[in-house]
């Protein structure tokens, strides 16, 4: 038991490892090849501990047990890498697994060919003095860089958070008032179009009256939903007020803009907001403003907002941008 159960341990601290890590990225766990390759080894050194002492044969059997474990956490960080976020914790855990595979596929080699050999599991040679090194310092390498990982993705999820609006889904006004900048500077760099809609859902004050918060509520998520799902990906929308939304289109004019905002807007109309057993109608007004050479987003964002007003003026239920006129829309769907 003196060999069998340090070496059960090993295994088992190994599994214990992997499956954490695993877990942590999201990542299916390969429960039947870790059992067999547990198994596979075990049979090996009871074996070689019972039916034919030998050192070396253990050596080979635990030293390719580790090297997969350390192949496959390799392999697993090396797929769980951010794309948009720093790597360095992730890279750090690839390479100590990557030396620390190479390491065991070393030893695997030298212990089955014969070029090393041992008569006891510690006997002081150059190669086990090597490879005992390696290995002590392996697992408390890799449990600093996984305490870094983990870390990252915390840091990661409080940011996520920060930037996302909890009620809609859409990016909080912080978010999206950073992301604005970053492309009025964009624009000013390339002399790209740059596309601003401004919209406020109508009568929203009326819907809360009504029906209650929680109905308003329900409107707000669902326009959310139906602007996820008519924007382009590229097209950032975020919540900037109580019912007052903002989408910035990059690489696009006006003319096309106001295309994609009468489509949201019929889709609104088209689709009511269900909740609580009934349907929910509403409508948004809008207003589209083109961005000026040199323009700062407040500039920006008071222009297309002061178009926002010209459609309430107007109406409601509508868009407003250059060029256009307001005509009256069709009529809306009575709430049920």
């Amino acid at each position: 038991m003196s060999i069998l159960l340090p070496n059960m341990l090993i295994g088992l601290a190994l599994c214990a490892y992997y499956t954490g890590l695993r877990r942590l990225l999201g990542q299916r766990l390969p429960r039947h090849l870790m059992g067999l390759a547990c198994a596979a080894a075990w049979l090996v050194l009871v074996g070689y501990t019972y039916l034919d002492s030998q050192v070396a044969p253990r050596i080979v059997a635990m030293s390719a047990l580790q090297m997969g474990f350390m192949f496959a956490v390799a392999a697993a960080v090396w797929q769980g890498r951010p794309a948009n976020r720093s790597r360095y914790s992730y890279y750090f855990v690839w390479s100590v697994a990557m030396i620390s595979g190479v390491t065991c596929a070393l030893r695997v080699a030298l212990f089955a060919s014969g070029v090393a050999h041992a008569d006891f599991l510690l006997q002081p040679t150059a190669w086990n003095i090597l490879f005992m090194t390696l290995g002590v310092l392996a697992m408390p390498c890799l449990s600093l860089g996984t305490i870094m990982i983990i870390h990252d993705r915390m840091l990661a999820d409080r940011e996520q958070e920060a930037s996302t609006d909890f009620l809609t889904g859409l990016m909080s006004r912080k978010a999206w008032w950073l992301q604005g900048e970053r492309y009025c500077a964009q624009a000013l760099r390339t002399r790209r179009p740059l596309t601003l809609m401004v919209l406020d859902i109508d009568h929203f004050k009326r819907i809360n009256d009504t029906h209650g918060h929680a109905a308003g509520d329900a409107v707000l998520r669902h326009f959310g939903l139906l602007a996820t799902a008519t924007l382009r990906t590229g097209d950032h929308v975020g919540r900037v007020g109580g019912e007052e939304f903002s989408v910035l289109f990059a690489d696009m004019r006006s003319d096309a803009v106001m295309e994609v905002a009468d489509r949201l807007l019929d889709s609104v109309r088209r689709t009511p907001c269900a909740h609580g057993g009934s349907t929910i109608a509403y409508t948004f007004s809008a207003g589209v403003a083109d961005w000026l050479p040199g323009e700062n987003l407040q500039a920006f964002f008071e222009r297309a907002d002061r178009m926002l007003y010209t459609a309430k003026q107007a109406g409601r239920n509508r868009v407003a941008g250059p060029g256009v006129s307001l005509v009256e829309p069709p009529p809306m769907q009575a709430a049920a």
